[in-house]
This record gives C-alpha cells, sequence and structure tokens, in this order.
C-alpha cells in the first residue's frame, strides 16, 4: 500500500509539480492552505503519513499550521517537509523550532525531493516502531516497566547475580477500588503516580533492583536485602507516607515478602507467593507486611473458594439474619437486640463468620453485605410494625469499609426512609478500632448519622490503646464492653476496678453500657452491683434466627 502524502500549496503550479514527482511511488492528495490541510487530517485520522507545506499561504500559512499541528495529539508525529526559497534561514529556523522535519528548496528538484520525502518516513516508521516498543515495555500512566518487561529485567538480574540475596516484594494498596468509587478514576491515577514516584526515589541509589507496575494497583519490586528488617522499614515509610496523599481514607499499602531461595523457578510463580503473603495481611490494621510461607498455599485456596461462592449467595439470600437479644439486668427484660449474619451453605451447613468476614473485608465486599443486612433488618423491623407489635431497637453493624463510603450517611437514611422505619429503632454499631483508623472521617460521618437521628454503639470499648480519646473526640450514643475484658487481667482485681469506673464515667455522660460475652451469674451480679444496665451473652441467650427471636420477644406467655 502506498504512503499517502499531503501536498499543501497555495500555487496550482506547484501543486502540479509536485504531484508529477512524487504520484508514481505515492498517494498524493492536495490542500490550498493549511487550514484546509487539518481539515483533511482531523477527517482522516492516521492516514497521511507526511506532508509537504509551503509557508506563505492565505486563510493560514504554513507557521500557524506547524503550531497547530505541535498543539495535536493526533498530528504532531506526523512528518512536515517545508518548502522554501533560497535565502531563508530566519525561516527555516522557526519551522524547526516549531515541529519540521525537513526542507526542499524551490525550484524543485525531482531526485532530492524523493530522497528527503523517503527519509522522513522511514524516521517516522523507525520512531513509530520505538513507541510501539516502549508501549510494550512501559506502563504510560507511571512509566515504570509493565508486567512482562519486570519479570524479563528480573530474570536477568537474578541469573547474573545469582550470589546475593534478593527479594521479591508485591505491593498493593488495600481496598483502593474504593478510591475510585468515592473519589473518581482521576485522583485514583493521581495516586498511582505518586506511589511510582515514591518507588522510584526509594531505590534511585539502589544497583541490584527492578521493579514495575503489574496492572491497577499492583506493583512489583525484586530487590537485593541485607535482612527482614530492611525490608519491614520499607513498608513502614511507605504507609506512613501514603497515609498523607488522602486525610478521608485511611490508605494501607499493603506488602508481601517472598525471600528468594531458589532463583531456578520461574519470576512469575515467586510473584505469586508474595501475592499470597500480601493476602495474609490484608483486611489488618496492625501490621502491613507478611512473608510467604509454604502453608500459605492451602488458605488462598479456601479463600478462592469461598469468594467464587460469594456472588451466587447474595442472589439466593443464603446470608441469614441472626439477633442476639440484649437484656436489661435492672428489670430483667428484653431490650432490644443485635443483627447477625449466617451463611447457610447446603453443602457445608453453616459457614462461621470469622472464616468469610475477612475475606469479604479484604475484596470489599463486604459493603454488599452491609447494606444487604441493614435492608433485610429494616424489613424484619416492618414486618414487625405491621403485625402491630412494639419492637425494641435492634442494631446493625457498619464494617470499616462502609464507612469510606462518602454517601453512606445518604444510603442509610434513604434506607430506613423508604420502608417507613422509625429511627430510633434502627441503631447503628461499630468497633472502637474503626474510629481509631481514621479519627477525622468517623467523627464527620458519626455526627451527620446523629444529627438525623440515628443511635451509635461504640463496640469492643477499651480493646484499644487510646480509648479514651476516642470518647472524648468522637459523636458515641452507647458503650459496649467484652467480658473478655476481665477475663485477661494479670492483677487479681484490677480489671473489675476498670470496669466499674467506666461504668461510672459513662453514667456521668449519660451513656449506657452494654456488657458482651455474659456468660455467668457471678458476671450479672458483678454488672448488676456496679449499675451497669444492660448486658449480652450466652447467660441470657445466644443468637438466633430471627422468627425465634420474635417468638422471644413478642410472644413470650
Amino acid at each position: 500500500m502506498k504512503n499517502v502524502v499531503l501536498v499543501v500549496e497555495d500555487d496550482a503550479v506547484n501543486r502540479k509539480i509536485l504531484i508529477n514527482i512524487l504520484s508514481k511511488e505515492y498517494c498524493v492528495i492536495e490542500a490550498e492552505n493549511g487550514y484546509e490541510a487539518l481539515q483533511i487530517m482531523d477527517l482522516h485520522p492516521g492516514k497521511v503519513d507526511a506532508v509537504i507545506l509551503d509557508l506563505v499561504m492565505p486563510v493560514m500559512d504554513g507557521f500557524e499550521f506547524l503550531t497547530q499541528c505541535g498543539r495535536s495529539e493526533k498530528h504532531r508525529d506526523i512528518p512536515v517537509i517545508v518548502t522554501t526559497g533560497a535565502g531563508e534561514p530566519e525561516h527555516e529556523s522557526r519551522c524547526l523550532e516549531l515541529g519540521a522535519w525537513d526542507f526542499i528548496r524551490k525550484p524543485y528538484h525531482s531526485k532530492i525531493i524523493r530522497y528527503r520525502l523517503r527519509n522522513v518516513l522511514e524516521r517516522s516508521r523507525l520512531q513509530i516502531s520505538k513507541q510501539l516498543q516502549h508501549l510494550e515495555s512501559y506502563d504510560s500512566l507511571t512509566g515504570l516497566y509493565r508486567r512482562e518487561r519486570f519479570q524479563l529485567e528480573t530474570r536477568k538480574m537474578l541469573d547474573r547475580y545469582s550470589q546475593r540475596k534478593f527479594a521479591l516484594v508485591r505491593l498493593d494498596i488495600s481496598k483502593f477500588h474504593l478510591i475510585n468509587s468515592f473519589f473518581g478514576i482521576a485522583k485514583g491515577d493521581k495516586i498511582l503516580k505518586k506511589i511510582a514516584g515514591m518507588l522510584k526515589e526509594y531505590f534511585q541509589n539502589k544497583q541490584y533492583v527492578v521493579y514495575g507496575r503489574m496492572r491497577a494497583d499492583v506493583f512489583a519490586v525484586c530487590m537485593e536485602y541485607d535482612n527482614r528488617r530492611e525490608l519491614e522499614e520499607m513498608a513502614e515509610l511507605f504507609r506512613n507516607e501514603m497515609r498523607q496523599m488522602i486525610l478521608e481514607f485511611d490508605m494501607i499499602p499493603v506488602f508481601g515478602f517472598y525471600l528468594i531461595s531458589d532463583y531456578r523457578i520461574e519470576v512469575n510463580d515467586m510473584y505469586d507467593y508474595a501475592k499470597m503473603a500480601s493476602k495474609k495481611c490484608k483486611g489488618s490494621y496492625v501490621q502491613n507486611f507478611a512473608y510467604y510461607q509454604d502453608a500459605m498455599r492451602q488458605d488462598l485456596i479456601k479463600e478462592q473458594r469461598i469468594v467464587n461462592m460469594t456472588r451466587p449467595a447474595l442472589e439466593q439470600e443464603k446470608f441469614i439474619l441472626y439477633i442476639q437479644p440484649k437484656y436489661d439486668i435492672q428489670g430483667n427484660c428484653i431490650a432490644g437486640g443485635e443483627v447477625l449474619v449466617r451463611w447457610r451453605e447446603t453443602d457445608r451447613g453453616m459457614i462461621s463468620p470469622g472464616e468469610f468476614i475477612p475475606v469479604f473485608e479484604r475484596n470489599g465486599f463486604i459493603m454488599q453485605l452491609d447494606y444487604y443486612v441493614w435492608e433485610h433488618s429494616c424489613r424484619l423491623l416492618r414486618g414487625w410494625l405491621d403485625k402491630g407489635y412494639t419492637p425494641m431497637p435492634i442494631s446493625v453493624n457498619v464494617s470499616r469499609v462502609s464507612v469510606y463510603n462518602p454517601n453512606l450517611v445518604d444510603l442509610i437514611c434513604s434506607l430506613v426512609d423508604s420502608y417507613g422505619i422509625p429511627l430510633d429503632l434502627f441503631q447503628l454499631e461499630l468497633t472502637e478500632s474503626a474510629y481509631t483508623t481514621n479519627p477525622y472521617l468517623i467523627r464527620e460521618t458519626m455526627k451527620k448519622l446523629q444529627d438525623h437521628g440515628f443511635t451509635i454503639l461504640m463496640d469492643d470499648f477499651g480493646s484499644g490503646y487510646s480509648s479514651l480519646n476516642v470518647l472524648k473526640d468522637i459523636a458515641v450514643d452507647v458503650l459496649k464492653i467484652d467480658m473478655k475484658f476481665m477475663e485477661e487481667a494479670e492483677i487479681p482485681g484490677r480489671s473489675e476496678n476498670i470496669l466499674a469506673s467506666v461504668v461510672n464515667m459513662a453514667q456521668r455522660l449519660e451513656m449506657p453500657v452494654i456488657a458482651e460475652g455474659v456468660e455467668k451469674k457471678s458476671q450479672v451480679d458483678f454488672l448488676k452491683g456496679i449499675g451497669c444496665e444492660y448486658v449480652q451473652g450466652f447467660y441470657f441467650a445466644k443468637p438466633m434466627p430471627s422468627d425465634e427471636y420474635e417468638q422471644l420477644a413478642f410472644c413470650a406467655g
């Protein structure tokens, strides 16, 4: 197929001369000025292979044409040969500055025109080839190696320096998809470029290292290391820096380390081992790195099985609501309940929440499960109200992941309104650890929910190290304390005194306290004695299906 050459010349005679010189080897099209030429190029993007351009023309001259081409991503790489008269060095200088590739002088010399046109087309082909090679090897967003090039360069390095100690490191961002969902793809891309910049800066003085972007928010590094501490310090440094990128989102980089022992195995397998390690610590707010161990393979298989079952389970409503009653121990009567979720699979029976909740928190599915539970809880309350019952409040859990949804308040308000549920019957529980991960965001979100009329419960109060600060700064209406707090005390009597003090403090703040995990009469007696109002636990009732709770709460006697 012939190359297409666009001749831009207002003089019909000169156009005819150029067409006669070039038409045997090229497909020649013509334009009388720069404006007409740009219209042709815009209408047929990618069709024109080269331009022969006169400078002095009406409507749009050659200088303006070059300027417009330079501003256009579609046109700036098309080679342009400018026709000039003798003794015009200032014109040539300006044209080169604007992006011209070469010059031919009038009067035209046919052989020189053909040679120069052939040369610029060959240069253009080489440039396109290099660009394609670059695109194949380098990620267009970050400028880092793409996956295939990363593996190739890593293989070369390991083969050449097999006497050195190397680690394969996988880095990704916990719940990065939420950043794209909540803040937009442009913001997500900006963060990925910042991470690429951090990698370049961190390794700029390292000799034996290869790094690249594998996909989306996933990066990989093969680096020489002296000891584990060096790797862990890198993970800590990245975590500290990335926390500052979005104040409204606790962005956690997750590192998986595979300490390479056998350099003969495929680089892709090494990467998979690092990936298994990173999955081990996803969802952890304490440690953001993990090392590969052989036992992780079986864990990964189990997790993948759960992931594969998730979507059908949601569609078939295999997630069912259980309710654990809360009791008023001073009045010895039911005071409401906490909604819990169970997964009933026909071939496996019940799947423990301890088995599937961590997986859902890691892959982000927990948000859909949250909404499922909230909506089914609203259905329960609506059903009880329609039956003429006077239900006590029930509380639902809000996961750490859902808290990051900027539309959370509108989502919950809209859901409760759609079922016509009085706000005092639909309470919200968050664990204390959720409060400590991003206090600013939690404070704002919980305050909005309180302003709408929702009751906020802090679950696992006292399990963290900043409980009093959290209580001081964040909107909370009810405290929940697990009785395991008492079992873990090393000094006899101290936990009882602390618990009594917490209840006393809460009473002064006019905040009810619910003690969870109450299993013994002695615990009930102690809680009554210190003025605790409410309890939850096996001593009174285990979590039960919603229909059993309905019988207990509304049909007793």
